[in-house]
């Protein structure tokens, strides 16, 4: 399995961190809660416009039919720009909605731009937790009633606000208000492969926010002076930069691998997805933290963005580990026949 970007790939993640820097700045993503709607549809347009909510909707349906690992570029590029918008979960439920009759109007007016759902991730006890919630935008929550049946509920939109992560608004809803829901008959499987695309993406945004911030670090170290010399001189600091460089590094090779093995099938490739989550977790939340401490006092403070990464990196993390723990992964992963490779 070659896991080497193609020029197709390498061009799409150029124009991705292009578009991004851009049209996303920081002050964009600062100011994501208090953003009324239309704000948000507009700049919802422009990436529809870009082709990324359809990357994997099928061809049939007037998507764009590529894989995970053109979606995973994506993800990635938009954790690094902090978009507050939610594209990995549209990204992840459109193959389903297309696959779906009832719901392919739904997933139409997504890849058009006309709207984007909030992600409303289900509670034991009834309740959800929407991302990227707002006034006028539809919440979708998917619920697995058998292994070949979901249902998809459409919920009617709430205020978010913003909380750990301020550059994604978000809300928590007791009793959501239901105003459609469509029952599928689908495939064996399926409920799991979703599950695994949005796992997969986060992850891929998780590492793309913690880049970032070490990039930010490292810029800062080769600048700040003291003693006459740059701070990223002394060990202390040069070498945790380097070992949080190759432990993101360890983690986008595990996601990519992931995602190879889904796009072609692989009988690997649901062992292969319990890995990026555990090792981008661990390595996107160590190198966050690491980020604020070389920027010293400087990085707590709200004029200073790598706050703003950490927060993002924390919320996708706990988001991660809230649908399965470390210790459930790991213990996948010994079961799976790998058990060597969580030691």
């Amino acid at each position: 399995m070659d896991l080497h970007p193609t020029e197709d790939q390498r061009m799409l993640d150029d124009a991705a961190r292009r578009f991004l820097a851009d049209r996303h700045p920081p002050a964009t993503a600062r100011a994501a809660a208090g953003k009324p709607y239309e704000a948000r549809l507009a700049q919802w347009r422009e990436i529809a416009a870009q082709g990324w909510p359809a990357l994997l909707a099928p061809a049939a349906q007037d998507g764009l039919g590529l894989g995970m690992r053109e979606a995973w570029i994506v993800a990635e590029a938009a954790g690094r720009h902090l978009l507050s918008l939610p594209l990995a979960a549209n990204m992840a439920i459109l193959p389903t909605l297309c696959a779906a009759g009832p719901a392919a109007g739904w997933a139409a007016a997504v890849m058009a731009g006309d709207t984007y759902f909030a992600d409303a991730a289900v509670r034991p006890d009834g309740s959800v937790f929407i991302e990227g919630a707002g006034e006028g935008v539809r919440a979708l929550a998917v619920r697995r009633l058998s292994a070949t049946a979901l249902r998809l509920e459409a919920l009617a939109p709430v205020s978010g606000e913003a909380r750990l992560d301020p550059t994604m608004p978000v809300a928590r809803v007791t009793r959501p208000q239901l105003l459609d829901s469509v029952d599928l008959e689908v495939e064996a499987g399926t409920w799991e492969r979703l599950r695994t695309r949005l796992r997969l993406l986060r992850s891929a945004e998780l590492l793309g926010a913690a880049s970032a911030a070490l990039d930010m670090a490292a810029a800062h170290a080769r600048e700040r002076r003291q003693f006459d010399r740059a701070i990223g001189a002394n060990q202390a600091i040069k070498h945790r930069l380097a070992e949080d460089w190759m432990a993101l590094d360890d983690a986008r090779l595990a996601g990519v691998a992931a995602v190879a093995a889904h796009d072609a099938g692989a009988a690997s490739a649901e062992r292969d997805s319990l890995f990026a989550p555990l090792l981008a977790v661990e390595a996107g939340r160590r190198a966050a933290q690491n980020a604020i401490q070389v920027h010293g006092a400087l990085g707590v403070t709200w004029e200073c963005d790598a706050h703003l990464y950490l927060k993002r990196v924390l919320r996708l993390a706990a988001g991660l580990q809230a649908e399965t723990s470390r210790a459930e992964l790991l213990e996948r992963i010994w079961e799976s026949g790998d058990g060597r490779l969580a030691a």
